[in-house]
């Protein structure tokens, strides 16, 4: 009953809501069949109505993975075959994040609620750590208008200050 799925897609992910009771994210590939077109698709009324989050005017691959933040519900990670977006206002536009991150398969997301890390898992067997979202969480929250802004400062996160020491004696033979 969802409007433009593929007859035979897959949904590799269903992505529940913690903002909102019967809010739902569906991720929906079907690169199987050489359709690699991305498919991203959005409910707020338990599946009664569908509406489309991602295409190829913004996305330039198909999607794997999607994770709503758990503190601020405007920011929202998308994984495709292309790399990892970003979008600050509900997946109405994506932005590719292409800075430090590689151009690989997203897979699956988790967002570390104390540290406030992204950690994402790759198709390469690899784990990915944005470090720090709370300021991406400050220009979702202020709609986008804090990076029109000519400065701007953000709350940072608690810091941690650490002592540690090898232990006494030979560390290996050759010393």
């Amino acid at each position: 009953s969802i409007p433009g799925f593929p007859k035979g897609a897959w949904i590799p992910k269903l992505e529940v809501s913690h903002a909102n009771a019967g809010e739902v994210f569906a991720v929906v590939n079907d690169f199987r069949r050489n359709n690699w077109e991305p498919y991203l698709f959005h409910t707020k009324d338990f599946g009664a109505t569908w509406s489309r989050l991602a295409d190829k005017k913004q996305v330039a691959s198909f999607v794997a993975a999607v994770i709503q933040d758990d503190v601020e519900p405007n920011l929202l990670f998308l994984g495709s075959d292309d790399g990892l977006y970003v979008s600050f206002d509900y997946g109405k536009n994506w932005n590719k994040w292409n800075k430090d991150f590689p151009s690989v398969q997203i897979r699956d997301f988790a967002i570390q609620s104390r540290e406030a890390d992204l950690v994402i898992a790759t198709f390469g067997r690899a784990f990915w750590t944005l470090d720090n979202i709370r300021p991406l969480r400050a220009i979702a929250a202020s709609g986008g208008s804090v990076i029109e802004q000519d400065f701007a400062l953000f709350t940072p996160g608690p810091g941690y200050q650490t002592s540690s020491r090898s232990y006494d004696g030979i560390r290996f033979t050759a010393q």
